[in-house]
């Protein structure tokens, strides 16, 4: 039996009594009643409960049970759009501890979601929280999933279909997952993201299938001549990653086809890619296939891959820099990828040495041929943030040089996102050292504290949050504590631009900045103080907000934080707004 202290009853009733008095003008619901609700509700039979006996829960994880039924009670009172997203939040919140009270909240944001009206402006909502509960769904319960799927948004079904197919991949079972590709692709278009998850899981001696599944994508390919401009898990991907071990006369006709159509398409658009290996732009869908196709297309037809070069001078450059194409700047796209914490430059040269480990590729992609001035600057950029990630490597070595080195580098990107290649330099520096050498750390949070100051915003927000996260793990609680107080006055100049008038953030409430920025330093202050959390709680003025915070609270005292996270700004004119979306915590 779980004791409750008087303590934790009254925290609880600080943290959801004003959200119970607000949104339901009545005295707040006592712990009893919820609990008394949450019993009549139907079981999940699809998922089964935990067998094995759970492990007795912390105070702290026996008050985040308790806000979390009281949030759930609030959150099935709002309206369609923050009910699905809270009974989302609740959901994974529970994931831990039980998978099947998670699962039937995880049925009942999906239906909560259909409540969407299907107006334009609500449509990118609609599809994005019910992929969300798609995904997070499916691990617990696959049937659960295919039996939504028919009234979810075209765009979700076929991301939820694919996910099924790397599902399968993941667990070696093959003939489900072709089954599936070849219905998807009799329907509409091989999926080829999952196709590469497929062909990627598939054994050595299933070459004869893999092959199969080339030719299958490559016809796909050319039945649908209108794909426009696509960066990542497309055809080209396919042909890069396998082309190398595929029949010649196959891989020439794929090539021909991606080449063709790019050309016809003279899609005018800004790509610029970085990673550790360099940094490389494209002001066309035809310089980029070429950058792709060359070297793959040298190995079967060199006299061809010479009159190419000649004809598209500005690749020779690049080609000379990254004389592997894409699997030079991702060895992860090659047929034997570099394990973790190999580097790009050797998995390309085949070459041991200090180099950089590969962290992937950085992206920055626009609509359009930028002028001059503009490539040049997404190309500076890039190379910026390739410098901060050569920075946080040598900082290993040499930390109190790295801090150094870091203020050189600019404390913002400009634009709406946090984008602080000094930031990120100095919270990794800050991070990695903050166990085992504590005054390393402090040195670059006091620096990265510095600079977040002079920032705005949500970039002024992200790095403020991170330095008082810092200096609790520091020991240095009343500095965490000042700037989490200074972090919420941030937070409420953010939530009154959101509820600007004249021009309102029409994007979810659940992904405004200023929520985003609220839940930031809450989870901070939920672990200095309980009763101080609880009054920031009552001074955000949007109900709604109050709600979702709630949630955060509960998630933070359970150790479950979220694992990715949206931020979105929708102006009524359109203009200068964006959407991100960040692994967390």
């Amino acid at each position: 039996m779980i004791r409750v202290s008087k303590l934790m009853i009254c925290v609880v009733g600080l943290l959801v009594g004003p959200l119970l008095f607000a949104q339901q003008d009545a005295q707040p619901q006592h712990m009893e009643t919820v609990a008394t609700a949450e019993k009549a509700k139907p079981a999940t039979p699809n998922v089964e409960a935990n067998k094995a006996t759970p492990k007795p829960l912390t105070e702290d994880q026996q008050l985040g049970r308790q806000i979390l039924e009281s949030s759930e009670a609030m959150a099935r009172g709002l309206e369609a759009p923050m009910r699905s997203y809270s009974l989302l939040q609740i959901a994974q919140a529970y994931l831990p501890a039980d998978k099947a009270k998670a699962a039937g909240l995880l049925r009942d944001a999906f239906t909560a979601s259909l409540g969407i009206p299907d107006d334009k402006d609500k449509q990118e909502t609609k599809r994005r929280l019910e992929e969300s509960i798609l995904q997070a769904l499916l691990p617990l319960s696959q049937p659960d999933v295919e039996e939504r799927l028919p009234q979810a948004d075209p765009g979700v079904r076929k991301t939820l279909s694919t996910a099924i197919i790397n599902l399968y991949a993941k667990q070696k079972q093959f003939e489900p997952a072709i089954e599936l590709i070849n219905r998807l692709t009799a329907e509409d278009e091989f999926p080829y993201s999952s196709g590469i998850a497929l062909m990627s899981a598939m054994t050595p001696e299933m070459s004869g299938a893999k092959q199969e599944l080339f030719a299958q994508a490559t016809s796909s390919y050319s039945q649908h001549s209108k794909h426009g401009m696509r960066f990542g898990g497309g055809f080209t991907d396919v042909v890069v990653r396998f082309g190398a071990s595929m029949p010649p006369k196959l891989v020439l006709e794929a090539i021909d086809e991606i080449l063709k159509q790019a050309k016809e398409a003279n899609e005018p658009f800004s790509l610029t890619l970085n990673s550790d290996a360099g940094t490389a732009s494209f002001d066309s869908s035809y310089e980029y296939a070429l950058f792709a196709m060359l070297p793959l297309l040298k190995q079967l037809d060199e006299s061809r891959t010479k009159s190419l070069l000649e004809e598209n001078q500005s690749l020779q450059a690049k080609l000379q820099q990254f004389p592997q194409g894409m699997q030079s700047l991702n060895p992860t796209l090659a047929n034997n990828p570099p394990k973790e914490g190999d580097s790009a430059k050797s998995a390309d040269s085949s070459k041991s040495g200090d180099s950089a480990k590969h962290r992937g590729m950085g992206v920055s992609i626009r609509s359009g041929k930028a002028s001059p001035e503009e490539a040049a600057q997404a190309f500076q950029r890039a190379e910026l943030q390739r410098n901060a990630e050569l920075i946080i490597d040598s900082s290993e070595k040499d930390p109190v040089q790295a801090i150094a080195q870091a203020s050189t580098l600019p404390a913002s990107l400009g634009g709406p996102l946090p984008q602080s290649p000094r930031g990120r330099v100095l919270e990794a520096i800050a991070k990695a050292n903050v166990k085992d050498h504590p005054a390393v750390a402090k040195q670059a949070v006091d620096e990265l504290r510095k600079m977040a100051e002079d920032l705005t915003g949500q970039g002024q927000a992200v790095y403020l949050a991170s330095a008082a996260d810092l200096y609790l793990q520091l020991g240095d609680q009343d500095t965490a504590e000042k700037i989490v107080s200074e972090g919420f006055k941030a937070a409420e100049k953010m939530l009154e631009q959101d509820n600007d008038a004249d021009d309102p953030n029409n994007a979810l409430k659940a992904w405004w900045p200023s929520t985003d920025a609220y839940r930031r330093f809450i989870e901070i202050e939920t672990k200095i103080s309980h009763r101080s959390t609880a009054n920031i709680l009552r001074e955000i003025k949007d109900s709604e907000i109050r709600t979702v915070e709630s949630i955060m609270v509960a998630r933070t005292l359970l150790g479950v934080p979220m694992a990715q996270y949206t931020i979105m700004k929708q102006p009524k004119n359109g203009k200068n707004g964006f959407t991100m979306v960040t692994s967390g915590p």
